[in-house]
């Protein structure tokens, strides 16, 4: 077929909404184009193909395409426009690009078409003036961003104590025990506060106008939150200032990729590599990927943009494994610490987090199944890892690597496979039987949670306390089961306050509900013991 027969194909599918196969339409249409004998063609192409990605949340590779279209045809104000657009979604500043949309329409005798465009455009471009101004006068404190007011008593502060005790536990050798969250948060905060510190460094020489400082603060960063986002914490308002400094000077010492999406990284950073070596990559690669983290994990605490946060982790792993498979024999210290399938461990943790917000938001039901596809993926993964670890002479590992890398992933996995089969019972259209075990299912997946934590992590009794929400419901557990969880709850709860008294889940009033629990677990027992029920009896009751 020729590509303007492709081109119709293609418009009849967008038009019916079915954007994903008039995407695949539109890339047949380009293939079959000739760029030397019709460019302003096949920027139609292009920017018809970033509309489909744009209207599938794909925005970085619509921000390619729709580059790629201004390129061939700079006065294609559609092109500009979709760029613009794309740029909007992921929070980018778009002001300018809307302006050159306006500014590519004809002056004079519009069109129907072009006069609805304008319209379009202005206000496209009135919402990247007002974006800019909403985040200059946004409070830098978000909704898992803490401003210290226990000093001394936080997590880490906690955690830090009881290093000297747990390492005297293990001898010389601390990877025999990971039965402590303190290893973690403590790890989190050693890393967040170098980063901190490497920010602080940072000075302007007033006469050359050029930033002097150290590199390193942006893998300090993400290495803290993906150790543990609980980590994050702010003690002054200068961190949004510096960190955007920090990142400046970082992207002028190794020149990462900051417009371009995944397809666009890969295929330059395979030509870098080839013709520059692997020092001219393994800095761009590491520091395009940590700023993508970063950039999501912030959008997320500070606007709540957890979409935004889904796009850069998905595609910051879309990157890692297309280029995994063309380094895949490439030792660690050529290719970057980045390639390792601990840190995409760490990555694909935040995306699940991401991803049951947008679920929890959107009420979708096709995210709920990628939400549940992922989970079982990142289970699987981290399951042939620790196998092949296994396989390995064993040297001693550091246990708040392992377990932030490895074990919270998977806890995570198991929570949010919890999560799905709890959204599952809710649908509407089911049978009594169906939705009984959707609950079954989910109370199982929140029991893997919390039994993959340590017990002193404050979402292990967390956990079981939704694990039992799911059970009651279910009508599939005994008094036997229920009081089994209770006592866990109660014996945990201790343990994990001791460190996590102050978090962001005890403002949520975590250890007034679970104290609740054992009220519950008091009654329960009351009722026991006065032969009113008996451990073989099934506790609970149906869902609403």
């Amino acid at each position: 077929m020729s590509s303007a027969e492709l081109k119709a194909e293609g418009n009849a599918l967008f038009s019916a909404k079915n954007f994903k196969e008039a995407s695949k339409k539109y890339t047949e249409a380009i293939k079959a184009s000739n760029e030397a004998a019709d460019p302003k063609g096949l920027a139609v192409l292009y920017a018809n193909r970033a509309a489909c990605l744009l209207s599938l949340k794909r925005y970085m590779d619509s921000c390619d395409d729709s580059k790629k279209a201004t390129v061939l045809d700079a006065g294609y104000a559609k092109a500009w426009a979709r760029w613009a657009a794309a740029k909007h979604a992921i929070g980018s500043d778009s002001e300018d690009l809307w302006r050159r949309a306006l500014d590519t329409l004809p002056k004079s005798g519009l069109s129907a078409s072009e006069e609805t465009q304008k319209v379009q455009y202005q206000a496209g471009y009135d919402a990247a003036i007002a974006m800019k101004e909403r985040l200059k006068n946004t409070p830098t404190v978000g909704e898992k961003a803490i401003i210290i007011q226990g000093q001394g008593r936080m997590p880490w502060d906690r955690a830090a104590a009881m290093m000297p005790r747990l390492r005297g536990d293990t001898g010389q050798d601390p990877s025999k025990t990971f039965t402590s969250s303190a290893w973690v948060i403590h790890a989190a905060y050693e890393e967040w506060m170098k980063a901190i510190k490497i920010m602080k460094s940072l000075k302007m020489d007033h006469a050359t106008k050029q930033m002097m400082g150290q590199i390193g603060g942006i893998v300090g960063l993400s290495n803290a939150v993906m150790r543990d986002v609980r980590v994050f914490h702010i003690n002054d308002n200068d961190f949004i200032s510096d960190y955007n400094k920090q990142i400046q000077l970082e992207i002028g010492h190794y020149r990462p990729w900051v417009d371009a999406g995944p397809a666009v990284v890969i295929r330059e950073a395979l030509e870098r590599q080839r013709t520059s070596g692997w020092d001219s990559v393994r800095g761009s690669i590491s520091l395009t990927i940590r700023g993508w983290i970063m950039r999501g994990f912030m959008d997320a605490n500070f606007r709540q943009r957890h979409d935004i946060s889904v796009e850069f982790m998905k595609r910051s792993l879309e990157i890692l494994r297309g280029l995994r498979e063309h380094w895949l024999l490439e030792p660690t210290e050529n290719r970057g610490v980045v390639f390792d399938k601990t840190f995409m461990f760490g990555i694909q943790n935040m995306y699940l987090d991401a991803l049951m917000q947008c679920c929890a938001k959107e009420k979708s039901p096709e995210l709920l199944e990628e939400l549940f596809a992922q989970c079982d993926l990142l289970i699987r993964e981290i399951d042939a890892e620790t196998r092949a670890r296994q396989a390995q002479s064993g040297e001693p590992v550091d246990p708040g690597f392992v377990s932030s890398f490895m074990v919270y992933p998977k806890a995570t996995a198991y929570a949010h496979k919890g999560y799905y089969y709890a959204q599952k019972a809710q649908s509407g259209g089911l049978s009594v039987k169906d939705k009984r075990d959707f609950h079954r299912k989910g109370a199982l997946e929140y029991i893997n949670a919390a039994d993959t934590l340590p017990e002193d992590d404050e979402n292990h009794p967390w956990f079981l306390n939704i694990a039992l929400q799911q059970m009651s419901p279910s009508r599939s557990f005994t008094l036997r089961d229920t009081l089994d969880v209770m006592t866990r709850i109660r014996v945990a709860t201790p343990k994990a306050k001791a460190i996590w008294e102050l978090s962001q889940l005890s403002a949520a009033g975590i250890w007034g509900i679970l104290e609740k629990v054992g009220k519950e677990e008091d009654g329960l027992r009351g009722m026991l013991a006065r032969g009113q029920i008996t451990l073989n009896s099934v506790v609970g009751n149906e869902a609403a």
